[in-house]
């Protein structure tokens, strides 16, 4: 049975690969060394080393080599290992001119590895996305855990699209079932803005306004349909949609005031 359950998955990755050949351009990543947290700062840049890779495999990012990072970090005088300031991160980004930046942890608690992951995007210097992975079993798990990592990574940061069609209240996206879309998934409607420029003039990214939240009732091969739940103004075609961040945070109920029907008391006169 574990045998099947192994093969199943090893086939499902590959298929995943393939598909992802063909989606959108591939978002430019760097991957600073983690930091090794109980153990050794090699072990820690070797899971790193070990991410980068799988990242790579999935087929959605560009991924910049650990030599040049470490060329770029040199010259600017910054330390290679225990980066976890993301502000700092989106510095480092910005020099080596990558899209997104990640930044991680490596904790070995007892047997277990502990894998966290925060992804930064470099224009903004905010944090777009935090996954991590439990390996329990030794290093000897560790690369299969690794690679569950980089599809979830995938999944969430690498797959985004574009409104190709509005029907009334049915939006058309140009990412499908060989993109990992799935039903009921909901994607964030982003509008981009004003273009920015340096100071020599030179286009380095635009704004971004999020206009609206559409949720995926059909999903074809390359294509699907959403639903409108949310919008501040009316999408349009060419609207960029990216995977919905989710959460565990309920959203507070405000309390209604209700009205004091009972009369006031009136002092008893005798």
């Amino acid at each position: 049975m574990q045998k099947r359950n192994r093969f199943l998955y090893i086939l499902f990755y590959f298929l995943f690969i393939a598909a992802s050949l063909f989606s959108r351009d591939k978002i430019k990543l760097a991957v600073l060394d983690f930091e090794g947290k109980n153990i050794s700062q090699s072990s820690a840049e070797a899971v790193t080393d070990l991410l980068r890779t799988e990242l790579f495999n999935t087929g959605h990012f560009k991924v910049v080599e650990r030599q040049r990072i470490q060329k770029i970090i040199e010259e600017q005088k910054f330390q290679m290992m225990g980066f976890t300031d993301a502000s700092q991160a989106a510095e480092i980004g910005r020099i080596l001119n990558v899209q997104k930046i990640m930044i991680g942890t490596v904790t070995l608690l007892g047997n277990t590895h502990l894998i966290n992951t925060r992804m930064v995007d470099v224009q903004t210097g905010l944090v777009v996305l935090a996954e991590s992975v439990e390996c329990q079993g030794g290093e000897d798990q560790l690369p299969h855990a690794i690679t569950e990592l980089a599809i979830a990574v995938s999944y969430k940061v690498g797959l985004e699209g574009k409104i190709i069609r509005i029907d009334k209240e049915a939006v058309y996206i140009d990412v499908g079932e060989s993109d990992g879309v799935k039903m009921d998934q909901k994607f964030d409607v982003i509008r981009s803005g004003e273009v920015i420029t340096d100071l020599e003039g030179h286009a380095i990214g635009a704004s971004e306004e999020n206009v609206g939240m559409i949720c995926v009732m059909k999903v074809q091969d390359r294509f699907s349909i959403a639903e409108i739940e949310e919008s501040s103004v009316s999408l349009q075609t060419g609207d960029l949609v990216k995977p919905r961040m989710q959460t565990n945070e309920k959203p507070v109920k405000k309390k209604e005031k209700k009205e004091d029907t009972t009369e006031p008391d009136v002092p008893m006169i005798f």
